[in-house]
């Protein structure tokens, strides 16, 4: 009786065990599935919001076009006006500039393509 005892607690034992590591597996598991989640997110608003080169004002070009595309206008906006206020005084960018506050304009008008295409042109000029 008391080796069949034994064998019970021990299969109870280790049944519990079994459990517990099982549970902390998934809990792993589960953390690490967000985790990847929460990077991907990170990754992708990073990509967006970064352009080929380091340059601040193409930094803040691309995530404006990026919240503008997703309807958050004023992001995008301020994204712009941080822009411009890097351009001001520049007399090469003189043009740049000048895109930047129609592409505000348009965004403040409610036509986000056409803000989305003013910026797009500002990048280009930038990386030309």
């Amino acid at each position: 009786m008391i080796a069949c005892m034994k064998t019970k607690n021990t299969n109870i034992l280790s049944l519990a065990l079994l459990a517990t590591a099982l549970s902390g597996l998934m809990i792993v598991s589960t953390a690490t599935a967000q985790s990847n989640t929460t990077e991907i997110n990170v990754t992708s608003a990073t990509m967006n919001a970064s352009s080929s080169s380091d340059d601040p004002v193409a930094m803040h070009i691309d995530a404006a076009i990026g919240a503008i595309k997703e309807e958050k206008t004023d992001e995008g906006r301020k994204h712009l006006l941080e822009a411009e206020k890097l351009l001001e005084g520049k007399p090469s960018v003189a043009d740049s500039e000048k895109r930047i506050e129609a592409a505000i304009k348009a965004l403040k008008d409610g036509d986000s393509n056409g803000s989305i295409s003013q910026a797009e042109e500002v990048k280009k000029s930038l990386t030309a």
